[in-house]
C-alpha cells in the first residue's frame, strides 16, 4: 500500500512514490514516531497497530539506536515499562557528553590494520 501524501516531506531523500507500508515499514515507522504531526501519529497506529510499532521502537531502543533521544524518551513512555524507562533516563543523566555523542555503529576492523 502507499504512503499517504501528507508523509511526502518526511521522504524527500527517496523516491516517495515507490515507498510501500509493508516492505518499508521500519523506515516509516521511525520516521513518523520521529517527526510526526499528531495526524500523522493516529495514522501510524491505524496502518500498523500498536504491537508492530512497538517491535519497531524496541528493536531501536536495544539496537543501533537511530531514533533521536527526544523521541526515545517521548515514546519510552509508552512502550517500556517504568522501571527500564527510569533506567534508560538515569543512564543518560550520568552519561559525558563524550559518551553521549558516541557513534553507535560500529565498522569492522580493517584486514591488515
Amino acid at each position: 500500500m502507499r504512503l499517504p501524501e501528507c508523509l511526502s516531506p518526511f521522504f524527500r531523500n527517496y523516491a516517495f512514490h515507490c515507498l510501500d507500508t509493508d516492505e518499508h515499514a521500519e523506515l516509516v515507522i521511525k520516521t513518523v514516531l520521529a517527526r510526526g504531526t499528531w495526524e500523522q501519529i493516529m495514522w501510524l497506529f491505524d496502518c500498523y497497530g500498536f504491537d508492530k510499532i512497538k517491535d519497531v521502537f524496541l528493536k531501536d531502543f536495544y539496537g543501533l539506536r537511530e531514533l533521536p533521544d527526544p523521541t526515545v524518551n517521548l515514546w519510552g513512555l509508552l512502550f517500556l515499562d517504568e522501571k527500564e524507562y527510569w533506567e534508560h533516563r538515569r543512564r543518560r543523566e550520568r552519561m559525558s557528553l563524550a559518551e553521549k555523542w558516541r557513534p553507535r555503529r560500529l565498522i569492522g576492523r580493517i584486514v591488515g590494520r
